[in-house]
């Protein structure tokens, strides 16, 4: 039994120090700390599965990145979004508020442990009144190559298309997000695989998104 209750005071202290870490991280303030979601994250009911304390702050922009899709998911049955960095491009996103004992859910979630992605601070500007936060968002460990989704009627690769339910989840939580008009038609022409993984439609409800 002393065994047992070293360990989990051992595993408390590991949790705290970590926590302790956290803090000193730029996207941090008080017990939590901003997130910018550009990919399925736009959508609540899809970041509420893993991080239930994410709060919607409001639809924001990230300069300099452009958003891109690359590696292939067995979730999703498609490439996934990330975002590069490009000049004058111009990435919007969902700006979110959680607490800071969420922080490793959301590491899960974007599979850091498995290498997939990593997490990087950006500095996004809340839509309104311009304000410049620092938030925390996610890269793909392996960054796509080349530009195929920014050049009108250039052949995009089957390795980076979204599967169409993947780009359904985008448009629904941007529109959600409020995100603007113009943004939202242009993710409904980013070229998709045309595979939809019923599991989500279900789950999002995703059966009226129009692409």
């Amino acid at each position: 039994m002393n065994t047992v209750i070293a360990l989990i005071l051992l595993f408390a202290a590991a949790r705290g120090a970590q926590l302790n870490v956290n803090k000193l991280l730029p996207e941090v303030h008080d017990d939590k700390f901003y997130y910018f979601g550009f990919g399925s994250n736009m959508l609540a009911k899809r970041i509420h599965i893993q991080n239930p304390t994410a709060q919607l702050v409001g639809p924001a922009t990230l300069a300099d990145y452009r958003l891109d899709f690359a590696t292939i998911s067995n979730r999703w049955n498609g490439a996934v979004a990330t975002i590069v960095p490009t000049a004058n491009a111009l990435t919007w996103g969902a700006l979110w508020d959680i607490e800071l004992t969420n922080l490793a859910d959301i590491d899960d979630q974007e599979g850091v442990h498995l290498n997939l992605y990593r997490p990087i601070t950006v500095h996004v500007k809340l839509h309104g009144n311009g304000t410049e936060i620092s938030a925390r968002a996610y890269v793909l460990v392996q960054q796509p190559e080349g530009n195929v989704h920014g050049i009108q009627d250039s052949i995009v690769p089957e390795d980076r298309k979204p599967s169409k339910t993947y780009l359904q989840v985008l448009v629904k939580g941007a529109i959600e997000s409020g995100v603007p008009l113009e943004y939202v038609n242009w993710l409904k022409n980013i070229k998709h695989n045309n595979i939809t993984v019923k599991e989500f439609e279900r789950l999002l409800q995703l059966e009226s998104v129009k692409l």
